[in-house]
C-alpha cells in the first residue's frame, strides 16, 4: 500500500513539475530584452538564436498578455478545412492573423507552409516549414510522451499538431487525476496506446462528446 502511495505521489510530482515556471521564464526573457524582442529575432531568422532561446520563445508565450486566446483557437480550427477546400489565399490571411497574436502557433506555421507550397511561394513555404519543424523539436525535447516524462505544449491544438508531426493520429483525450492530458492514439506500428502532455488549464479544450447539443 505504501509503495502504491509513493508511486502516486511521484506521478503528482511529475505533473506539477511539468508546469512552466513563469517567474524564472520571465526573468530569463528580461535578460534577453523581453519576449517581443526575442520573438522578433525568431521572425527575422536570427541565426544566433540558441536552443534555449527557442524554448523561451515557445514557452515564454505563456507569460505574455496575449496568452490564451479562444479567438486564435477558433481560427486554428478554421484554417485546416480551408486548406482542404483549396482556399489557399484565405489560409494565408487567417494564418497571418493568428501569427500576429501568437508567433509560435504550430498550426498556423504548418498550414501556411502547406498553402504556400500549393501557391508556388517556395521561399515563404520554406520559412514557415522550418519554424514548424523547429517548434515541434522544442516540444520533442520536453519529454518522451510517457506519463512520467510528458511532453509540454502551449495548447491543445499544438499538442494535436505535434502528435501528427510524430506520425500518430489522436482519436480522443482527457485530463487525468494528475493533471496531465492523455491522448488516445489510433492503431500505429509502434503499438503505442497513449501520449501524455502537460497543457495549462486555460489552454486545454476537452473534446466535445455531444456535438449536436447546444
Amino acid at each position: 500500500m505504501l509503495k502504491l502511495l509513493c508511486i502516486g505521489l511521484l506521478f503528482v510530482s511529475y505533473a506539477l513539475s511539468a508546469q512552466i515556471d513563469s517567474v524564472m521564464v520571465t526573468a530569463q526573457l528580461k535578460e534577453r530584452g523581453g519576449y517581443a524582442k526575442l520573438a522578433d529575432r525568431f521572425n527575422m531568422s536570427d541565426s544566433t538564436l540558441t536552443i534555449e532561446d527557442f524554448k523561451l520563445i515557445y514557452y515564454g508565450y505563456q507569460t505574455t498578455p496575449a496568452y490564451y486566446s479562444k479567438d486564435v483557437e477558433f481560427k486554428e480550427n478554421l484554417i485546416k478545412p480551408l486548406n482542404r477546400a483549396g482556399q489557399y489565399n484565405q489560409v494565408l490571411e487567417v494564418a497571418d492573423s493568428i501569427l500576429l497574436v501568437n508567433p509560435v502557433s504550430i498550426v498556423a506555421h504548418f498550414e501556411k507552409a502547406f498553402a504556400c507550397a500549393r501557391l508556388g511561394k517556395t521561399d515563404l513555404e520554406a520559412y514557415h516549414r522550418k519554424r514548424y519543424i523547429l517548434l515541434c523539436n522544442v516540444i520533442k525535447t520536453s519529454g518522451d510522451g510517457s506519463a512520467l516524462l510528458r511532453f509540454n505544449c502551449n495548447s491543445t491544438n499544438d499538442a494535436l499538431e505535434f502528435i501528427s508531426y510524430k506520425g500518430f493520429t489522436a482519436i480522443n483525450d482527457r485530463k487525468t487525476d494528475t493533471g496531465l492530458i492523455e491522448f488516445d492514439l489510433a492503431k500505429n506500428k509502434p503499438k503505442l496506446l497513449h501520449l501524455y502532455f502537460f497543457i495549462p488549464n486555460e489552454a486545454y479544450t476537452a473534446p466535445n462528446l455531444n456535438p449536436d447539443s447546444e
